[in-house]
């Protein structure tokens, strides 16, 4: 990690921006503070290439706010603690702490705002039913309009606003138009300056119609007949500075709720952090073909972004009066309140930077609520942290929580009437305003046509809002002013209430972070830079012979004496040492003594005058001296302000007489001034004037000393110091005078003199001013400046008050060092920092900062979510936790993907994603050097959701993490902090996921190691020569046991070995040893998976194969799974060649002959199917189509298609109108229809032929009378089919149908239809590389087998559509019996000769994944050896016992009809030294019952047994496991075996059990 340190500075007043907690102050002694400091060191500490993420506390979850001190580590402390519970567990229930304080004082508001807020809400969770698959196009209009396919369905979520985005013109050629073609059909819009915007218009609820506000227009007229807006001309200057806003009233002034809208449409053309990450394609597309493009917009365009200010408006008039409560002193409590209120506000007339989705204002402003009135919210002198919070119909107080893990942000700027005793008036003030996360955007191409020319002319975009907000929102009852934790002391100086409850271990910590966006923001508390340059010199003032005169002991009445407080009744007041008429005893002119000396004489107690710096008069030099200053020199053109510290070791008084009655500046219990008593002898503050001089040095010929005064200022320093004490001078971050008991003042305010104003430094002025002439011979020069082109200023600091031999007064003063201010407003563009200042009453020395963070943001897929609300979806700290968590959280691939990114960069540890960009970004990737689109990313988006671990649905599934919980199989948590090849980066990413990185056919391709199918087949026959060429690594490279290094994310990222050890082959070999280092790694748990991956190929598949085949190898590319068939090895010649293939009698001829001995009948034979390229999937990827994963079909009894119900899943696409291809205007068909297969073998598809969707009872593409069609043809989707009737299919009619019998159809329920989806399927991607091999079963058994003369004849398969596909003179083999085929991975390919192609292949074990992935050894056992022989070892004998052997059949015993259940009875032969025997059911349902018997017990009756099907019984013999001190004996394996159970059919069960199965 890189740091800047960017200051170490000395405070003497403390600092404006105080952390929490509150920070220590030291004794006092009236008003006036004993003199004391500290120093603090600010750093910038440089984190990361940027953006990043951001901080996450210990559970992982980003933070922000105050809350990023979870995140900084201090000596490897955090600065604030993380709440024990975990993020996720906080997120959905707020702890019980905080339940109990809120439920001990809650007071319901009376507001009708949250009863709108509901029933609008309930409102939205119901439009699903009002139009097919949720579009706004399908909703009634009035004039009738069709429905656009261009706007995506949204059967779960709200579609609230459909917005067509014409980009551009289409280009038709000019022999286009001469041949008489034109765009069909017309284009909507017309214009590009245009939107086609079509809005949700009508929201109602329970009889309450909710208004709707364009631009602050009232639109009317719409109503359940009419419930969408269409606009197809609609301006975009309009739309952008435009409104859109739900209301409870006609009225927004005299509304209650509020709902506005605020999305974006992403466009960006070329981004300067990366490789054209969030391109605008059409753009792209446009300029590739030549064509210029015209539009307006670069970056996110936001429309409806008026709601802000209209909004504000609202607010502003509620924040007035709140500022009038806040200035209210004479009512501290009402005043604090309020500030709070004004600090959510933040310091400016805005609200918050809000997210791109809608947002709601519920309105609290109640002038009187009986609920509130007389309630107390005092505490002694604290007052309780009080809010007004969400509470639920349902979920109660745990509301708020649930909004949170949503990514619904809830503001509070509600502030009661309070009087000054803490009793609440009644009235509340205020709104609660809420945001609700980014709207679901999906975005669509629009196409037309120029004959038969496809063209994009824009984009469809759809914004919804998520089912689970809306849900969340509708379940608000009301809103209560609730006390929360902590408390805040009233206190006159404290302004604000502290809401937080955060724990800190250190205090007085301030900490900012810049997260390296391109235009961030300068840091606030940070911009300065400042170089203090040290002098630690003392200041001398001027001394004087003369002697003092006047009255000593009265204020004013003495002359060339030292400046000191006359003691009196106030001398330790702060106004007595203030302004002129201060109690000094000098006289005072501007602030500073008229006639000051260095003689000290005063009266005593008996008032005789007495000399107390004559003793060394005529030991010491008496004679007169000037004051000593101590001058800095700016040479630096760029400073622009400097400040002094002072360190000030000594400033005291002392009393030669008793004072009886000093006033210390409190009062007592009765009000009343409390005063003290100070005797002789008494140490008591002092006072010391310093001159602060700024300028320029000019001609010493013409100027005293050579400098040219700009600016002088005087300084007043009263306090009590016996110590080293830093006092800066000029600091703006020091703290006011007015917060400090330490006096430092200017003496002379008019001049804009201030202790924490810095001093400005007059301008530097070049001394060469003359720009170069033309003929070069006079002016500046470029890098021709130097410091003596450029006037020096200066900084001169003096000690005014003069010096003295008093033993009674001390005033030593050193300057320690002086800042220059360089005012550098910088932004730091792509750099990640983090910024902190630190007290040093906390440390002894600069402590080492960690932090633990997020790191760098990447492009991630668009349906890919990895996280919701900061808190990742992919790590669970238990199984009840994984279990428990929301379903939909769980799904974090949504759908298909269309190839598209996320518009915004986001965070993801998934190696995939991390790879991809660094090969596509332009700073610091290779996306400079390689064409974007030959990178195969969709061979990656399988390579990612290996590495996420999630089912084929998209669903997280994980692995262990060694501790109970969950997390991805693979993860990528790197710092690339050293000078790095982007090579080598990049393998070391690929590393990550057992992948390798490589260039072919023009692509740049990825593979790793994860389950899948062999793609080819080799055999002698196929390869040249006939020969296969095997090696073996090493005997010292076959690893047996590995050391791995990891970096433990569960114990501070503190780094970890772990040992992994193949015991078996340690017994068989000895130890071999490797240490690796586990780069990026960083739970045991992946660092075990990682080394036993490396044992097993190093041991398991350690053979290497190499031959030399013809062009079938270019099938395969590395990576791909192969079957090598070598008689040499299996010593059966159990392959051929295809010699014949009859497709009429559905028979194959191969040159080898089958032995029914050693040969199963499975064949394996060539298929080739070619692979899909980057294009066809980017093709599939945007066709016009569109999917459900499943859904269910319910009826009743008396419906016609009852045997059609229960649960459907996709299954494939279907072919459609070739005139469909794409989003074209007009166009209500598809290119492609989904097919869907219900678990009774049922189907549902759609047939263009019969234009309707139909039920069938067999293969989806043959039609058969009986089936059911949907009635209406023009149902395209099946919301609209549902809504439809349904026909008997009658293939005899033209139609098709049999109106005669038609049936309402409503048989979808549609709760149940499961993630809505478009773009390339999982089969499809997984066609990068499809299999080439296909296996058929022969189903005639040994009659389709003929052996010929030479060769075989088989006939019968069950799959004789393949036959056509197969091709003479491929290789085809046999599968011999118990034995498994011959698996090598593809490495290498290489061209020898034309025609001819080297590959190289390792051994490969389709069985590992599930014993890395699911057999993890997180404890070790006390000896992990398995003594199969006995072994003995200085006496001691270990051994594994042998398995026992069942006796007979597992039975049941007689049934139990009364307690319907029976049981089972197993019996099993004895084992010698068995210390009992371990017994396991396995039941239908997978419950396992496990029992023990007793030592030598040899049978066993398992009682209680309810269940029908398969039981399974397994035994193994206990040993004593070397417990005894003497022998070990280990426990053996288990036996098992099965019964399988039904219920007798004479007796009488009330239990439900499967009865019969009939398989279509």
């Amino acid at each position: 990690m890189n740091h800047i340190l960017k200051k170490i500075g000395i405070a003497g007043g403390g600092k404006s921006q105080k952390a929490k907690p509150p920070i220590y102050k030291p004794p006092v002694m009236g008003e006036l503070q004993y003199g004391a400091s500290y120093s603090y060191a600010e750093t910038l500490d440089l984190i990361s290439d940027g953006p990043i993420e951001g901080l996450v506390n210990s559970h992982g979850q980003v933070v922000d706010s105050l809350e990023i001190l979870q995140g900084i580590y201090l000596d490897n402390t955090a600065v604030a603690v993380t709440e024990v519970a975990s993020a996720r567990q906080s997120a959905v229930t707020i702890t019980d702490f905080q339940r109990e304080t809120i439920e001990s004082l809650n007071i319901e508001l009376t507001t009708p705002s949250a009863t709108s807020c509901k029933k609008f809400f309930q409102a939205l969770s119901n439009v699903t039913d009002l139009s097919a698959d949720g579009k706004i196009t399908s909703l009634p209009s009035n004039p009738a309009a069709p429905v656009d396919i261009s706007e995506a369905s949204s059967s779960s979520d709200v579609a609230m606003v459909f917005l067509r985005d014409r980009t551009s013109t289409v280009y038709l050629k000019e022999i286009d138009k001469q041949n008489g073609l034109s765009i069909e059909p017309p284009l909507l819009p017309s214009k590009e300056t245009d939107f086609s915007l079509y809005i949700r218009a009508y929201i109602a609820e329970g009889g309450t119609v909710f208004p709707w506000h364009l631009n602050k227009e009232l639109q009317t007229g719409y109503s359940s007949t009419n419930a969408a807006f269409r606009n197809n001309t609609q301006t975009k200057g309009t739309v952008e500075d435009s409104s859109l806003i739900w209301s409870d009233n006609n009225n927004l002034e005299l509304s209650k709720f509020l709902f506005a809208f605020n999305p974006t449409i992403p466009r960006r053309e070329l981004s300067r952090d990366g490789a054209r990450t969030e391109t605008n394609v059409f753009y792209e597309a446009a300029r590739n073909s030549g064509r210029a493009t015209n539009y307006p917009f670069v970056g996110d365009v936001e429309f409806f972004h008026e709601n802000f200010k209209i909004i504000n408006n609202l607010f502003s008039a509620t924040r007035t009066f709140i500022e009038i409560l806040k200035n209210n002193t004479s009512n501290k409590i009402q005043s604090q309140l309020a500030a709070q209120t004004l600090s959510v506000y933040g310091n400016r007339s805005n609200l918050p930077n809000l997210s791109s989705g809608g947002f709601l204002v519920c309105d609290l402003n109640v002038t009187s609520t009986t609920s509130l009135k007389g309630v107390d919210i005092k505490d002694g002198d604290s007052i309780f942290n009080m809010a007004t919070l969400p509470f639920g119909s349902k979920h109660g107080f745990n509301l708020i929580a649930i909004m949170e893990s949503l990514g619904i942000n809830y503001f509070d700027y509600t502030c009661p009437e309070v009087g000054a005793d803490g009793i609440l008036t009644g009235k509340m003030f205020g709104y609660i305003f809420i945001t609700l996360p980014p709207t679901e955007r999906a975005i669509t191409d629009l196409f037309t046509f120029v004959g038969n020319r496809k063209e994009k002319y824009g984009n469809g975009y759809t914004y919804a809002i998520d089912s689970s907000v809306i849900s969340c929102l509708k379940d608000l009852q009301s809103f209560k002013y609730s006390k929360t934790i902590g408390s805040s002391r009233i206190t006159p100086n404290s302004d604000n209430i502290n809401r937080s409850g955060i724990k800190f271990n250190y205090s007085n910590i301030l900490a900012e972070i810049k997260k390296g966006e391109e235009n961030q923001n300068p840091f606030i508390n940070f911009k300065d830079v400042y170089i203090d340059h040290f002098y630690n010199r003392e200041l001398f003032g001027p001394f004087s012979t003369a002697g003092a005169g006047g009255v000593s002991n009265e204020i004013g009445g003495q002359t060339n004496a030292p400046q000191r407080i006359t003691p009196s009744e106030r001398m330790l007041l702060r106004e007595s040492v203030l302004g002129d008429g201060a109690n000094f005893n000098t006289e005072l002119q501007k602030g500073l003594p008229i006639s000051e000396g260095s003689d000290d004489k005063r009266k005593d107690a008996g008032g005789d005058t007495r000399n107390y710096s004559s003793w060394g008069q005529n030991s010491l030099a008496n004679f007169n001296e000037r004051a000593v200053p101590v001058v800095h020199t700016v040479y630096n053109p760029n400073v622009s302000a400097v400040f002094i510290t002072l360190d000030v070791s000594a400033l005291s008084d002392t009393l030669i007489k008793e004072e009886q009655k000093v006033l210390t500046g409190t009062r007592d219990e009765d009000g009343d001034p409390t005063k003290k008593k100070l005797s002789i002898g008494t140490k008591f503050p002092s006072v010391l004037n310093i001159e602060v001089e700024v300028g320029t040095i000019g001609d010493r010929n013409n100027s005293a000393e050579g400098l040219i005064t700009h600016q002088k200022f005087n300084y007043r320093i009263v306090a009590l110091i016996e110590g080293n004490t830093l006092i800066d001078i000029g600091n703006p971050e020091s703290i006011s005078a007015s917060q400090s008991r330490m006096l430092v003042d200017a003496n002379n305010p008019q001049d804009g003199s201030s202790i924490r104003r810095p001093f400005l430094l007059p301008e530097a002025i070049s001394q060469k001013q003359d720009p170069l002439t033309a003929d070069g011979v006079n002016g500046i020069i470029a890098g021709d400046l130097n410091e003596d082109s450029i006037s020096q200023r200066y900084v001169k600091i003096t000690r005014i008050s003069h010096e003295t031999n008093s033993v009674l007064l001390s005033k030593l003063v050193s300057v320690s060092k002086v800042t220059e201010i360089i005012d550098a407003t910088l932004t730091y563009p792509y750099s990640a920092i983090i910024a902190t200042k630190l007290d040093a009453r906390s440390f002894s020395a600069i402590p080492t900062r960690t932090f633990d963070c997020k790191l760098k943001k990447v492009k991630i897929p668009s349906n890919y979510f990895p996280a919701t609300n900061g808190i990742d979806n992919r790590y669970y700290d238990n199984q009840k936790q994984f279990d428990e968590a929301n379903p939909k959280s769980k799904l974090i691939y949504k759908g298909d993907w269309d190839g598209t990114f996320h518009s915004e960069l986001q965070w993801t540890d998934n190696p995939a994603w991390i790879l991809y960009d660094l090969l596509t970004n332009v700073r610091y990737g290779m996306g400079s050097h390689i064409d974007l689109q030959s990178i195969n990313k969709w061979q990656l988006y399988k390579i990612g959701r290996f590495c996420d671990a999630v089912d084929d649905e998209g669903n997280f599934i994980g692995v262990k993490d060694g501790r109970g919980g969950k997390e991805p199989r693979f993860s990528c948590n790197i710092v690339f902090d050293q000078g790095q090849k982007i090579f080598d980066a990049i393998n070391t990413i690929a590393s990550l996921f057992r992948g390798q990185t490589f260039f072919t056919n023009s692509e740049i391709n990825f593979v790793d190691d994860r389950p899948r199918e062999p793609i080819n087949l080799f055999t002698n026959e196929s390869v040249k020569d006939g020969m296969f060429f095997y090696s073996n690594n090493g005997r010292e490279d076959q690893y047996n046991t590995i050391e791995i290094s990891y970096k433990d994310r569960f114990d501070n990222f503190s780094p970890k070995l772990e040992v992994v050890e193949d015991d078996e082959d340690i017994r068989e070999r000895g130890v071999f040893k490797k240490r690796i280092e586990g780069i990026g790694i960083t739970s045991r748990s992946m660092a075990r998976r990682a080394a036993q991956h490396i044992t097993f190929s190093k041991i398991r598949e350690d053979q290497k194969v190499a031959f030399t085949a013809g062009l079938e190898t270019l099938l395969c590319k590395p990576g791909d799974l192969v079957i090598v068939q070598d008689e040499l090895k299996t010593n059966r010649s159990n392959f051929g060649k295809v010699l014949g293939v009859s497709i009429e009698d559905e028979t194959i001829r191969l040159s080898n002959t089958f032995v029914p001995t050693t040969m199963d009948g499975i064949l394996t034979v060539y298929n080739p199917t070619g692979s899909e390229s980057i294009n066809d999937l980017n093709l599939a990827a945007n066709q016009n189509r569109q999917r459900y994963d499943g859904f269910t079909i319910t009826g009743l009894a008396t419906d016609s298609w009852k045997h059609f119900t229960g649960e459907y899943s996709f299954s494939r696409y279907t072919k459609g109108y070739d005139q469909a291809t794409g989003f074209v205007l007009g166009e209500t068909r598809y290119a492609e229809y989904a097919s869907y297969t219900g678990i009774s073998g049922t189907n549902l598809y759609f047939e263009t032929g019969v234009t309707g969707w139909v039920l069938g009872s067999g293969n989806a593409r043959s039609l058969s009378s009986g089936d059911f069609i949907s009635e209406t043809t023009g149902a395209q989707t099946l919301t609209e089919f549902n809504t439809g009737k349904i026909s008997i299919l009658d293939m005899n009619s033209s139609t098709k149908r049999k109106f005669a019998v038609p049936s309402e159809f409503s048989g979808f329920d549609p709760s149940t239809f499961r993630n809505y989806t478009r773009g390339a399927t999982n089969s499809e991607v997984s066609n990068i590389s499809p299999e080439q091999i296909t296996t058929l079963l022969l189903t005639g058994g040994s009659q389709a087998v003929t052996n010929k003369e030479y060769g075989t004849l088989l006939s019968g398969f069950d799959r004789p559509e393949v036959l056509p596909f197969i091709k003479l003179g491929s290789a085809a083999q046999f599968q011999i019996k118990e034995a498994s085929p011959f698996i090598y991975k593809v490495m290498s390919m290489k061209e020898q000769n034309p025609n001819e192609y080297l590959v190289s292949a390792t051994k490969y074990d389709t069985g590992k994944f599930n014993l890395i992935d699911n057999n993890v050894s997180i404890e070790h056992k006390v000896n992990t050896f398995s003594y199969q022989v006995a072994q003995t070892i200085n006496g001691v004998t270990y051994k594994t016992l042998d398995a026992p052997e069942f006796i007979g059949q597992v039975v049941t015993g007689v049934p139990n009809a009364a307690e319907q259940n029976f049981n089972i009875i197993a019996n099993w032969t004895a084992v010698t030294d068995n210390e009992g025997y371990g017994v396991r059911l396995t039941l239908p349902n997978g419950q396992v019952i496990q029992e023990n018997t007793a030592k030598n017990v040899t049978n066993i009756r398992l009682s209680g047994l309810d269940q029908v099907g398969v039981f399974n019984v397994g035994v193994n013999t206990l040993g004593n496991m070397g417990r005894d001190g003497g022998n070990a004996y280990y426990d053996s394996a288990y036996i098992d075996t099965g019964i399988f159970v039904l219920y007798e059919e004479t007796l009488t069960y009330s239990k439900s059990f499967l009865n019969k199965i009939t398989i279509l």
